[in-house]
């Protein structure tokens, strides 16, 4: 059997990982609108449930020693008081180019197909390959997958299969496809996503994640470190108040400057090794719970069927445990009716989990923007 997979970030590279040794995975291709090392995230925090994962999908990989270890989570006044600290269970920082590089490796013998923007899906009733079943109201050809039609470099092209796996983001342009009525909610907090070249900053930060609050909620910075000499840092800040920031070096670097003055040695630090000309604006968006991640033979993983807030830090851990479960459920799928059953039960199965991490990211947003008068900060991690 042939799987495509759209999109080549963390969920897509995990599912062609999951899928070596099936039937599903006997010929894999990602199609991927990126160009190999296009900017992105700074990094990630992979949570137990993310590294689980990975050594289920991925066991010949030391993903353990791939970054940082993260074991305890302070939270600061801006001025640098700290609030409160918890231990937590070991979780590792590691940066967006290590990490994808090793998920490419453990992607083995799919097939890159970079610079493809996906246009459309053809059912197979509509391209002429109709197939019956046999009056259990299951219609092969008009509740399956035949192709994906994509612009690349040659122009406009078509790539056929019988399993297709959308795996392109928050955005997706598969879920937009298939599953129009999905809309992403509006945009409330945004995020300045930095590195820094600091490595006796990096010492002293050690394991712990430490997030520093503005009194006056709706600001906060979060600060660890990635590996000896370098810092991933954050800001997020409520884009209602300040709707203006703009997306450029000059535009981060000055917001920062002004809204982070005077705050702890930490951040400043940390602003002041960092070159804003790589820093990342992100707008964070969250999706609603939908109905269903799967449609026939074509299934949505990561952020394309459950987009949450990054105050859960379970973007890529659930794409990683969105591609374990799938793993296990398509070991023994030799044919089509197996492979629809599989995925209904994927959806089954993660769409709960899917519902409480849209309400955690809800809860902790609101914390985030209340006053600190209201109540102490909480702890940005879920598991």
């Amino acid at each position: 059997m042939r799987s495509v997979i759209i999109g080549g970030g963390v969920g897509g590279c995990a599912m062609a990982a999951a899928l070596r040794g099936s039937a599903v995975g006997r010929e894999v291709a990602i199609l991927e609108r990126r160009a190999v090392g296009a900017a992105g995230g700074m990094g990630f925090i992979l949570m137990p449930n993310g590294v689980d994962a990975l050594e289920r999908i991925a066991p010949e990989i030391a993903w353990r020693s791939s970054g940082r270890t993260i074991d305890r989570v302070a939270l600061r006044a801006a001025c640098g008081r700290e609030l409160s600290s918890h231990a937590i269970d070991p979780a590792l920082c590691v940066s967006r180019e290590r990490f994808l590089g090793l998920l490419r490796q453990a992607a083995g013998g799919a097939r890159f197909i970079e610079g493809a923007t996906v246009t459309g899906l053809t059912h197979r009733a509509e391209a002429g390959a109709g197939e019956r079943g046999s009056g259990d109201g299951f219609d092969l050809a008009a509740d399956t997958f035949a192709s994906v039609t994509y612009t690349g470099d040659r122009g406009v092209e078509q790539l056929g299969g019988d399993a297709f796996f959308g795996c392109d983001g928050a955005a997706s342009r598969t879920r937009a496809l298939v599953f129009p009525e999905a809309q992403l909610a509006e945009v409330v907090v945004k995020e300045i996503v930095s590195v820094a070249h600091a490595p006796a900053l990096a010492k002293r930060l050690g394991s712990t994640f430490h997030k520093f609050h503005d009194e006056e909620g709706g600001l906060a910075v979060g600060v660890l470190a990635e590996s000896d000499e370098r810092v991933v840092w954050f800001t997020q800040f409520d884009s209602r108040r300040w709707p203006g920031v703009a997306a450029t070096a000059a535009g981060m670097a000055g917001f920062v400057a002004e809204r982070l003055a005077g705050w702890s040695d930490e951040v400043a630090e940390a602003c002041a090794a960092t070159d804003f000309g790589r820093s990342h604006l992100w707008p964070t968006r969250d999706l609603p719970p939908m109905a269903s991640l799967a449609r026939g033979n074509l299934a949505l993983v990561g952020d394309a069927a459950h987009a949450c807030l990054p105050f859960t830090s379970q973007g890529a851990n659930g794409a990683l445990a969105d591609a374990a479960l799938l793993q296990e459920l398509l070991a023994e799928v030799r044919d089509p009716r197996a492979l629809r059953t599989a995925l209904e039960r994927y959806s089954a199965v993660r769409r709960p989990h899917h519902r409480r991490m849209f309400m955690e990211g809800r809860r902790l947003r609101e914390a985030f923007l209340a006053p600190m008068r209201h109540g102490a900060p909480v702890v940005p991690l879920v598991d």
